[in-house]
Parts: C-alpha cells; structure tokens; sequence
C-alpha cells in the first residue's frame, strides 16, 4: 500500500523477462536434439583452440628434433660434376641431379649422385651434402618446413573436428528421427482405421 492506502498494483514485466510458456508441440525429443546439438556445438568451440595447438606443437617438436639429428649427421663437402646435371631448369627449379666425384676424409675418392646447383657442367666444383656415412644426402631440414608441419597438422586436426562435429550431429538427427517416424507409424496405424472409417466395416 502506498501513503494514501491505495493497494499498489505490480507492473507487468517487460515481455524480455516474462517466462516462456511451454510449447505443447515441442516433443521430448526436440528438446532432446536441442541440448545435446547445443551441447555438441560447446564441445566443438572448445575443442577447436586446444586440440589443433596441441597437435601441432607436438608435430613442431618432432619435426625440431628431427632437424638437429639431421644437422649433426650431414654436412657439406666440395666435389666435382662428372656429368652435365640433368633436370627441369625451366621449372624454375634450383637444385639438378649430377653424377659428381669427391675425396673423403680417409681420402678415399667416392662417387655418387648428388643434388647440384641448376646448369652444373662437367669439370664444375660444387657443394653437395653426405650424411654420415659418407653417402650424397638431401639438405637438412630447415625451421621453416617444420613450421609448415606443424600449421598443416594443426589444419588437419581442426577438419577433423569439425567433420566429427558434422557426422556426430547427422547422427544423432538421423537416431531421432527414426525414432519419431516409428512413434507416427505406430500412432497412424492406431488412428487411421477410425479417420477413414474402416472399422465400421
């Protein structure tokens, strides 16, 4: 009551904050497709950020290991092309496959073929890679490559998440609707007879 005595009247809420009245057509199993999509989509928004990062920095670590096994086995010797490289210079490529010849450290004098700078002639000195063992190698990996790992891992992983998040939402769209078309089979079967009148004959 207010100072005069006059009963005060509570304003009606704005329409924003008035609760919902249930939906007498919304099944149980809508609802049911409801929060588990819902819940689906959290997982997937939570998932995106953490799992692609993960993979891709346990991609990036391996693939930095193998970068200084590589760098500590190989190493660049000086040898002399044998043979005319051969290659697709026109490609643009840089590196040409050549027959080349070189002195170990046993002085030993060794040939094989080795990745040489593009239009290598015969009689030319280059700078090719061995590993340990003394055999033509290709060139330690490089940072950037394990960079590039660890990005197309990471891509990898969050197509895979969305891809699960797709065919875990079709399957259960597709669990409840068969469940739905076998509750209207069933309750169709049961009012069909008396809609079309056939069980006065």
């Amino acid at each position: 009551m207010n100072v005069r005595g006059v009963p005060r009247t509570r304003r009606p809420l704005p329409h924003r904050f008035r609760r919902r009245a249930a939906n007498p057509l919304r099944r149980r199993s809508d609802r049911c497709q409801s929060w588990l999509g819902t819940s689906l989509l959290l997982l997937l928004i939570l998932a995106l950020p953490t799992i692609p990062t993960l993979v891709a920095r346990d991609v990036y670590a391996s693939q930095m290991r193998a970068l200084h096994e590589q760098s500590a086995q190989r190493h660049r010797i000086t040898a002399h092309v044998t043979a005319d490289a051969k290659g697709s210079s026109a490609a643009g490529d840089t590196l040409q496959r050549a027959s080349v010849r070189w002195t170990d450290a046993t002085s030993a004098i060794r040939t094989g073929t080795a990745d040489v700078p593009a239009g290598s002639a015969e009689g030319d000195t280059v700078l090719v890679w061995v590993d340990g063992e003394g055999r033509p190698a290709k060139p330690p990996m490089q940072r950037d490559e394990a960079l590039t790992a660890a990005w197309f891992a990471a891509c990898l992983s969050a197509a895979g998440l969305a891809l699960a998040y797709c065919g875990a939402r079709a399957a259960l769209v597709g669990t409840l609707n068969r469940r739905r078309y076998a509750r209207w089979e069933a309750a169709w079967e049961t009012v069909e007879p008396r809609w079309s009148g056939r069980l006065r004959g």
